[in-house]
């Protein structure tokens, strides 16, 4: 992390010491808090923090915290004072994975275009259906213009196209003129026509991920770092002041909720929407982000070489380039497996067919293990996660599911630590922590990795990873696995809650991880206790 983060809400020893040396300046704090509880978070032991009774605020920052009296030695005219009357003062949230620009889809029209797609949506029930509203599209495009959208599918059409049953001959019939990407499932799928396979074979011609018929035909349906450099580099660029707004209101939606800092990683078109806004002074919320600049690319080697100088260090010197209020925290790899609904969250035991929760698990898209990034042939993530480790760079805002898929990224990243002796002092992330078992989280402690867990994964209940994981291995182990805070905290490993869900409210999700009648007594597995939870968590009155 940037080791910035407590330096916005509290006062440090420094500023508690130094009262006499910042009343010599002519200070005139924006607003003046007293008579409150005030918890300062001045110690790595949330035991021992200091609670003062007033501070004063500048410009966004703490510029003193202790008594009324201290407080109130910065108020001048202007300055708004405020009598807490007792009422305690926490920090500002952090918020430790969202996808603040996936949760401003609901602020933005229907017709307004978005990252990785030109389009909106189409209803895709049927292949039929689905090609005609693709025809409309295009045309009303003028000719060459690059069409990316997304099917809305039943359970019988994603099948119909995961299986290669629409090929890129049905997209060239009803978009001849354009090139066409169709991408789904996370952008880990797609199909495209003639024009936009060449236009990637061209630039690309070797690359992964391109399925090919009996004769070694390209048949359109793309995966792995084919579809993810088609909707990375030939995606249209959306102007950065077209999104700002929705981006914003989202932003003040979630600041509403107490939360004052998130993390996320961020394609360029992302972050150029929130650059722009911190140019403007128009970020209502702090930004610590993971750069994608390297996330399936064809040479991420070379990608990473030229991006050293952005963020690196170790240990308390993590630095990351930018300001307090925007800053680089690392470089992401998006996922290293998919999600277990799908059978895609990288398993040990092969999934069975026939679960009545789990109806797609027939198909078994990804073999019956699930989708392994880091050992299919289709993507290159572990060269990507050497290329960190080689140029200095963390690893953060990853995506992780299922036991074999952490078991290899931590056989990588112990590989790594052979030959870059530093990696242990980045403190690379694992996101969710749908899955770790004790084994995994001794292994993780020795390799200073952080583990960022999301409660909302066991208040899914049958058709969730508890539900998946109960099928897979038994209750008693689901209950053992998923989101375990307390095994994480028991064996050393820095943890941090993240929500990762839009109307997600973050106190419910603490007070859940917290409840000693449950989850981090008994390691934060699901009970039935949760269920209830699923209406006041999911939709809570602070949020509109």
């Amino acid at each position: 992390m940037k080791g910035k983060i407590l330096q916005i809400f509290f006062l440090s020893l420094w500023l508690l010491c130094g009262q006499a040396l910042l009343a010599m300046t002519e200070f005139e704090a924006d607003m003046v808090i007293i008579n409150g509880k005030i918890v300062t978070a001045d110690s790595p032991d949330p035991g021992n923090f200091s609670i003062a009774q007033a501070a004063a605020i500048f410009d966004g920052k703490f510029i003193a915290v202790g008594t009324n009296q201290q407080a109130l030695a910065y108020a001048g005219p202007g300055t708004r004072k405020i009598d807490l009357q007792g009422k305690t003062v926490i920090p500002g949230i952090v918020e430790t994975h969202d996808h603040l620009y996936s949760y401003a889809n609901h602020f933005i029209p229907s017709k307004q275009g978005r990252v990785t797609v030109s389009e909106p949506a189409i209803e895709w029930k049927t292949s039929v259906e689905g090609l005609e509203a693709l025809r409309t599209i295009a045309a009303g495009k003028k000719a060459g213009g690059w069409i990316f959208t997304t099917p809305r599918t039943t359970t019988s059409s994603l099948v119909e196209l995961q299986e290669g049953r629409v090929t890129k001959a049905h997209l060239d019939q009803v978009a001849p003129n354009h090139p066409v990407v169709l991408h789904w499932s996370n952008q880990s799928e797609g199909l495209v026509n003639t024009k936009a396979l060449d236009a990637l074979l061209t630039r690309y011609p070797g690359v992964a991920g391109v399925y090919k018929d009996k004769q070694g035909i390209p048949t359109g349906r793309l995966a792995g770092l084919a579809i993810w450099i088609l909707t990375y580099e030939f995606s249209p660029q959306i102007p950065p002041q077209e999104l700002a707004p929705y981006y914003q209101q989202e932003m003040e939606e979630v600041a509403a909720q107490g939360i004052t800092t998130f993390s996320s990683r961020l394609a360029p078109n992302h972050l150029a929407v929130y650059s722009w806004l911190h140019a403007r002074g128009e970020l209502p919320l702090r930004l610590g982000f993971s750069l994608e600049a390297a996330n399936r690319s064809g040479v991420p080697d070379a990608i990473a070489s030229r991006l050293v100088g952005l963020q690196g260090g170790g240990g308390q010197h993590i630095w990351g380039i930018g300001d307090d209020k925007l800053w680089v925290i690392g470089i992401a790899l998006s996922n290293i497996d998919h999600n277990t609904n799908i059978a895609g969250s990288c398993v040990d035991k092969p999934y069975p067919r026939e679960a009545k929760d789990f109806p797609l698990w027939r198909f078994q898209f990804y073999g019956p293990h699930g989708l392994c990034t880091l050992s299919s042939q289709e993507y290159n993530d572990s060269e990507l996660l050497r290329a960190a480790a080689k140029y200095g760079f963390r690893i953060s805002g990853m995506h992780s599911g299922g036991d074999r898929g952490i078991n290899q990224y931590l056989d990588l990243v112990e590989k790594l630590s052979h030959e870059f002796p530093d990696l242990p002092e980045r403190r690379w992330v694992i996101d969710h922590c749908r899955y770790v078992s004790e084994e995994q989280a001794r292994r993780a402690a020795k390799l200073g990795i952080i583990f960022s867990c999301g409660p909302k994964y066991i208040f899914s209940g049958e058709s969730g990873d508890v539900g998946a994981y109960s099928l897979l291995y038994s209750q008693n182990v689901a209950e053992d696995v998923v989101v375990p805070l307390r095994r994480l905290l028991d064996s050393g490993v820095k943890t941090t809650l993240q929500l990762d869900q839009h109307g997600f409210h973050p106190f419910p999700g603490a007070a859940g991880s917290c409840d000693s009648q449950g989850p981090v007594g008994e390691g934060l597995g699901t009970s039935a206790a949760y269920h209830p939870w699923r209406g006041p968590v999911y939709v809570h009155p602070l949020v509109r």
